[in-house]
């Protein structure tokens, strides 16, 4: 009887060695932290709201993410950083004019050139028509993975005691600027003072007089709580500005093969989704904006031609600057002409 018992203990150590063992939910979790600097309850941290729970239900919880919104892990440079890094976030939510400073991505800066667009429509065919190839190849080399378009949107101009409606009207301002060359450059073809300053520091500085006004999109100035300190809000449009979902290339690399499609899924129907979102949104926005007692002004086609004409040597100089980017530049205006 001893023996038969020592038998089956004996059969069933061995069996034990043949199953494998069972890991812990936390060990076979992939762990995803995004940053932005959306706030909670804009259609920008609905839509990475949105991906969180695509992904959490598809992979049956093998992924988890987790999201920072508001800026609360810094400014979208610093944040940019760390997706290269891959180890405090693995991906994020960024505007493209950040991205391509933080980064020295070139490219990025293009779509961003003041008076390049004057519709949606062409900016949504040269996203996805002309630079999504160059942009995620680009993205590459410096370790990131290029996921979809985002919006942050038409940036105008806001300003403590007047409009800036005209060249004359925005040359009495110290503006903020992003801290981008194309940016920068932008303000200083127009005789700007421009105080650069990442978008954590915008609303103390036009709290305390250091800068006058600012230039960003009616979603963005609100939720950010940058009309507050303003006057007047003019609708210069002067850069339409997007931003992309992204990710840690490091991350991506070592992601389980069979993970890896549901985090890069449906890219396009994702840019579409973000691009819907924001944009049903202008008219409401800007009837708040009114709301505040702020006046929204609306420069005529002539002022508008004016800012025009004098940032047109932006695009000289950022060709100038950057020469393998002509031909692009060109497919871009090429593809803007058939959506007039």
């Amino acid at each position: 009887m001893r023996n038969r018992l020592l038998g089956v203990l004996a059969a069933a150590a061995a069996l034990t060695l043949l199953v494998p063992e069972r890991t812990s939910e936390a060990q076979s979790q992939v762990v995803v932290n995004f940053g932005t600097m959306a706030p909670d309850g804009t259609p920008w941290s609905d839509q990475l709201k949105s991906i969180k729970s695509r992904v959490e239900k598809e992979s049956a919880g093998r992924v988890k993410f987790k999201l920072f919104l508001g800026g609360s892990l810094g400014a979208e440079v610093e944040m940019m950083q760390d997706v290269v890094r891959g180890e405090r976030l693995q991906g994020g939510g960024f505007s493209t004019g950040a991205i391509g400073e933080a980064l020295d991505v070139p490219v990025l800066l293009l779509p961003e050139l003041p008076y390049l667009f004057s519709n949606t429509k062409q900016a949504d065919a040269v996203l996805d028509g002309v630079l999504t190839k160059p942009v995620t190849d680009a993205l590459a080399t410096k370790g990131i993975t290029f996921y979809a378009w985002a919006e942050n949107g038409w940036r105008n101009m806001g300003t403590k005691g007047g409009p800036a409606a005209t060249l004359e009207d925005v040359k009495k301002y110290k503006m903020r600027s992003q801290e981008s060359p194309v940016h920068l450059d932008m303000w200083k073809a127009l005789g700007v003072q421009a105080v650069p300053k990442p978008t954590t520091e915008v609303l103390p500085a036009l709290n305390t007089g250091i800068v006058d006004g600012y230039d960003n999109s009616p979603l963005f100035s609100l939720a950010g709580g940058l009309v507050q300190p303003i006057t007047h809000y003019t609708l210069t449009q002067h850069i339409y500005q997007p931003a992309a979902v992204v990710y840690s290339k490091k991350f991506i690399d070592g992601v389980p093969a069979d993970l890896k499609p549901l985090l890069l899924k449906d890219s396009a129907g994702e840019a579409a989704r973000g691009r819907t979102a924001v944009r049903a949104l202008e008219k409401e926005l800007l009837d708040t904006i009114r709301g505040m007692g702020k006046t929204v002004v609306t420069p005529t086609a002539e002022q508008k031609a004016a800012f025009q004409k004098a940032t047109l040597p932006v695009h000289k100089a950022f060709l100038a600057k950057n020469p393998a980017l002509a031909p692009l530049y060109k497919a871009a205006k090429d593809t803007i002409a058939k959506h007039p």
